[in-house]
């Protein structure tokens, strides 16, 4: 009983010794972000695959909750939010389904539009901060959603944010089926001009649910 009241200890030690600077930084420069477009290499790696599987898209975002997630290039996938709902499409098969952007299957898609990316706090009453380090000038942060629904689809995420110019590098998340999605960004566009009639994808053609 002694020794893991002591490992807990230690671990609760470590979490209250994370460094929050670069993360109230970064989330201090989202108050003046209106919208964002940027290119990203995605990498997914599941466990039935000896390789994973990358992928380049875009993503497009105005606040408050219009995104745009485009993946492949030709689009193969695209992710479509106009605020209320999401616009699932799988353009090779023509087919399609609309979920609530509360949904935790829209909300995997729409974290960096959300309310918890405004501010420390709301960044800390959605997320348990769990571990912290700096890898040269980037600064990660490991994470888990403390919503069990959330959880039961998105179970941890991994920040990577550049202090140097206090962007988000990279996020990587780790599903529930222990397969993980890492996007790295480049080309970053913060408050560019986004063409709204993007938020509303032209569903013509597709089976939808």
């Amino acid at each position: 009983m002694r020794p893991l009241l002591i490992l807990l200890s230690l671990i609760s030690l470590a979490r209250a010794e994370l460094d929050l600077k670069p993360l109230e930084i970064w989330l201090g420069k989202q108050k003046t972000l209106q919208s964002l477009d940027a290119e990203f290499v995605q990498e997914r790696k599941l466990p039935s695959l000896k390789k994973p599987v990358t992928t380049p898209g875009r993503m497009r975002m105005v606040r408050p909750g219009k995104l745009c997630w485009e993946l492949g290039n030709p689009v193969k996938t695209l992710a479509v939010s106009d605020g209320t709902t999401m616009t699932l499409l799988d353009v090779s098969k023509k087919r399609g389904k609309k979920i609530d952007t509360s949904s935790p299957e829209a909300r995997q898609f729409t974290l960096l539009s959300d309310e918890a990316f405004r501010d420390l706090a709301g960044f800390q009453n959605t997320f348990e901060l769990v571990e912290s380090r700096m890898s040269g000038s980037i600064y990660q942060l490991t994470v888990r959603p403390k919503d069990k629904s959330m959880r039961k689809h998105v179970t941890w995420m991994f920040l990577d944010i550049d202090t140097r110019n206090h962007e988000l590098r990279a996020l990587d998340l780790e599903m529930d089926d222990k397969s993980r999605i890492r996007t790295v960004f480049s080309d970053t566009k913060i408050n560019a001009k986004v063409d709204p009639a993007i938020f509303t994808p032209d569903t013509a053609g597709y089976l939808m649910k």
